[in-house]
């Protein structure tokens, strides 16, 4: 607590504490004592004179203490920093409290983790709250949630919000939090604003390097009417270099969709960082929480090493599977386990894009066309056959309505009877993960690809088929350039040993990047189409060469458009142009370019922060519940203005399994009949750094942003009484001047009346003689 003056002028006052001291003085002073016989009579007793003295020094005191409090009051004393001022007069602080939930918070080295120790100081900051003091909570993660909806003054809200506050996982965007704490004090209106932040000090929370985030901060601090302060406690470790932790890398797998029978491979990362030479650790496999002990695998991995682990399998029956890979327990338990969903079918159906038959006169399929199909049908299989990976059948162009395009995953179409089919019901084929293979055109002349919509500028096919190419006899054929071979589909077929490299190529058609169509084409302009193409918009990826000929030409070109893929081809699968099909290679080739293509209608394995999104259910359900780790009760609400029956979960907080149970109510069969959809949630691993904020790091952020650090919760509640505004005192001055003027009065009465004890009386002869006179005449 610090008492300053408001008027220091006042303080010359004092000079008049000098005319007590001058009176008393004056009074003390000696007079010439004559000698007279009566004052013997009024001598004073000795203790009486002591009492005398005493009174006449309190009451010298008593002034000197009156003037001098006068002179305070009127130099106008002012307290600060204290407790019991803060009880006194109270004076409103909105505080939010942001608590950092990454995943480094569930460090274990001590008995208390960070994020536990972090809810223990808010606590401690709530005890010393007012009754007109406001707190609001932020749960800091990749997207910060406020817990309490807004600054509130019942701590005990408060207090249960806590309780029920989701352990740490994934990442922290701290700026994101701070800025999102500073916005909900400029909605407030007290004169005392304040946010506290509860971090371990992890650098990577802070985001140093994101200016643009801090600028925001910087931008919102300003525009409040009352400055906003800053501060930060670190309730983590003093350093992190000796934490010993092993990481688990995110599962990739060699393909989205599994069909029964094939094998697929799992791949992970170990990483290991710790003080330790060689350390040990254990990696398992498990397929549906059933651990499969004989792909256990030991390693030993020194500190920044890392150890590539796969694991294959075959899967025997439908559905989603769940496969995880997880390690043994130590300091930093959140990045030892990550999990992965597959989608397991019977088989893949695909469809070759037929031409309606023919009006009596006019040509149609040609020869070549059929003999894509033909080939096709003999490396897949037809409708016909059993037991057979990808089922290839036949549909006519006029008979493609809505529910033949829900019938298959995978088309094969050249690219001029491509631009002739229904572009809204293509888009949402796309969408929810069907993929396509666009050939050369049947008539090998005009190309009519670059007629094909486009979206925000973009056409949907990425290249488009330029002049075609004829080799001739005397001419050296063009080969397939294996070595180039790039996308994950074609690494099987990515070496010399494959008969690929011997096949030649007569004819192929040059593929050139694709150039935005113009205002006057056919995309879909008119405002319908336009609000319809809004709500229904595909996303394009980038187009990738995923194969050229020797001579560099593009052989294959893919793109991602939703969750399916288009895939361009130079050549056609005939066996006229190019005798690829003749090769021992063509058969597994062409089944792995299925595999490879074919997404499964949601994506079922994204990292936290993204938003979940469920699609082809067998149903419409009018809800859907979610089951998510730490025995979260969610909902997924249909997405709005979407014909394409889309359920959107917002993004989740934790990582691990999210199940999707539909109840479908439409159709009797499958009413009140839960169905159980599994999506895996995986936390990035880069939150495993735990690097912490430097010195210079944090002179960094005190001067863009007036972050100030504070060793604990009681140095930040002195500090937090130490700004506050404080009172002024001279009201009590003033009531204990009047008490001492009561006490002046008193002794100074007590002085006169009381002061003076008549000496004992003295026996004498005159009064003895006058006494026995007396008694006689009362005798006689």
């Amino acid at each position: 607590m610090s008492i300053s003056l408001l008027n220091f002028g006042m303080l010359f006052g004092l000079i008049a504490l000098a005319v007590p001291v001058v009176v008393h003085l004056l009074n003390r002073r000696r007079f010439d004592v004559v000698a007279w016989g009566a004052m013997q009579f009024l001598e004073l007793g000795e203790r009486t004179r002591q009492r005398i003295r005493l009174s006449d020094l309190l009451l010298l005191l008593l002034r000197l203490l009156l003037i001098a409090l006068l002179v305070f009051a009127f130099s106008r004393p002012f307290a600060k920093g204290g407790s019991w001022i803060r009880s006194l007069y109270p004076e409103p602080v909105d505080l939010v409290i942001v608590i950092d939930s990454s995943y480094s918070m569930g460090l274990q080295r001590e008995r208390l983790s960070p994020h536990v120790r972090a809810i223990q100081v808010c606590h401690e900051l709530l005890d010393d709250l007012t009754a007109v003091d406001r707190v609001a909570i932020i749960d800091a993660r990749d997207q910060p949630r406020v817990v309490t909806p807004a600054p509130v003054t019942d701590v005990t809200r408060a207090r249960l919000e806590l309780e029920k506050m989701l352990p740490p996982d994934g990442s922290a965007n701290l700026p994101a939090a701070v800025a999102q704490a500073c916005q909900l004090l400029t909605q407030t209106f007290s004169t005392r604003r304040q946010v506290v932040v509860l971090t371990d000090r992890q650098r990577l929370s802070w985001r140093m390097e994101e200016t643009a985030l801090w600028n925001e901060v910087a931008r919102v601090r300003q525009s409040a009417a009352v400055p906003i302060e800053l501060t930060a406690i670190s309730v983590g470790p003093a350093e992190s270099s000796s934490v010993e932790n092993f990481e688990v890398a995110p599962i990739e797998a060699t393909r989205d969709v599994i069909v029964q029978q094939t094998p697929v491979t799992f791949t992970t990362r170990v990483k290991y960082t710790g003080m330790e030479e060689l350390a040990d650790c254990e990696l398992s496999w498990a397929i549906d929480g059933q651990r499969l002990s004989q792909e256990a695998v030991n390693m030993q991995l020194r500190s920044g090493e890392e150890s590539v682990q796969e694991f294959t399998t075959r899967f025997t029956s439908d559905g989603p599977h769940i496969v995880t890979a997880s390690l043994d327990a130590d300091d930093l338990p959140g990045d030892n386990a990550v999990d992965f969903v597959v989608d397991v079918v019977s088989e893949i159906p695909a469809v070759w894009l037929a031409d309606p038959p023919p009006v009596a006169g006019e040509f149609n399929q040609t020869d070549d066309s059929k003999l894509s199909e033909r080939f096709l049908r003999l490396a897949y299989g037809d409708e016909n056959q059993s037991n057979v990976w990808v089922r290839l059948r036949g549909q006519r162009l006029d008979l493609l309505d809505e529910s033949a395009w829900q019938s298959f995953a995978l088309l094969f179409a050249p690219a001029d009877r491509l631009a002739k089919v229904d572009r809204k019901e293509f888009e949402n084929f796309l969408a929810r993960g069907g993929s396509v293979v666009v050939l050369p055109t049947t008539s090998g002349v005009a190309d009519p690809s670059n007629e094909v919509w486009q979206i925000d500028g973009e056409p949907v096919l990425p290249y488009e088929f330029g002049a075609s190419v004829n080799i001739g006899e005397n001419e050296a054929a063009e080969k397939l350039d294996v070595q180039s071979f790039s996308a994950p589909w074609l690494q099987r077929f990515a070496g010399d040993d494959t008969d690929l490299s011997d096949a030649t190529v007569l004819n192929y058609w040059k593929l050139r990047p694709a150039s935005a169509v113009g205002e006057n084409s056919d995309a879909r302009s008119d405002s319908e189409d336009d609000e319809e193409s809004q709500s229904n918009q595909l996303s394009l990826g980038p187009p990738t060469v995923d194969a050229t000929f020797q001579n560099g030409d593009p052989l294959f070109v893919r793109r991602y458009a939703g969750r399916g893929q288009i895939l361009q081809s130079a050549i056609k699968f005939d066996g006229v142009g190019n005798d690829v099909v003749r090769q021992r290679a063509f058969v597994p080739f062409i089944h792995e370019l299925a595999f490879g293509l074919v997404q499964s209608a949601s994506q079922r394995t994204l990292p936290l922060g993204q938003p979940v999104v469920l699609r082809n259910l067998p149903c419409q359900p009018l809800e859907i519940e979610v089951t998510g780790p730490a025995d979260q009760q969610l909902t997924a609400s249909r997405a709005p203005g979407n014909n394409r029956l889309e359920w959107v979960l917002a993004p989740p907080a934790l990582s691990g399994i999210y199940r999707f149970d539909a109840k479908c109510k439409a159709e009797p069969e499958l009413a009140n009949q839960p169905v159980g959809v599994p999506f895996a949630i995986y936390a990035p691993r880069q939150e495993s750094n735990l690097a912490l904020l430097s010195e210079d790091d944090a002179a960094a952020l005190e001067t863009t942003s007036g972050l100030s650090w504070q060793p604990n919760s009681q140095a930040l509640l002195a500090a937090i009484s130490t700004s506050s505004s404080g009172i002024e005192l001279w009201p009590l001055l003033l009531f204990a001047v009047t008490g001492l003027l009561l006490c002046e009065l008193l002794l100074t009465r007590r002085l006169v009346q009381g002061g003076h004890v008549s000496l004992p009386e003295q026996r004498t002869f005159e009064k003895d003689v006058t006494e026995q006179n007396v008694a006689e005449q009362n005798l006689a």
